[in-house]
């Protein structure tokens, strides 16, 4: 047990030590978070950058593809010609078994 705790209790002297070996100004920290702010930034705005320019390519490929396959037709099959008109049918006459009067009779 007492191997465990001699160590143990030497851990805080130890940090205690590590962090008061060097002083920061504030200075120094705000110069790292403006430094922080600027690459955090720059970072954004080369992501949107990027992100401008592939849509900007995408739509540069797209606007070929569509140019090349506007030349070579995608359906080879070509569309049936429309059919011709079947003939009229014949119909029988039937004998008129009215006779029909004219309505102004010419008087000469």
């Amino acid at each position: 047990m007492k191997r465990i705790v001699r160590p143990i209790s030497f851990l805080p002297v130890l940090l205690l030590m590590v962090a008061c070996s060097k002083e920061v100004s504030q200075d120094d920290l705000i110069k790292a978070a403006v430094q922080l702010k600027k690459e955090q930034w720059q970072a954004d705005q080369l992501a949107v950058c990027k992100q401008k320019l592939y849509v900007k390519a995408e739509d540069y490929v797209d606007s070929l593809l569509v140019a090349t396959s506007l030349d070579d037709k995608l359906d080879t099959i070509q569309k049936p010609g429309k059919p011709s008109k079947p003939p009229k049918p014949s119909f029988k006459s039937k004998p008129d078994s009215v006779v029909i009067d004219p309505i102004y009779k010419k008087d000469n």
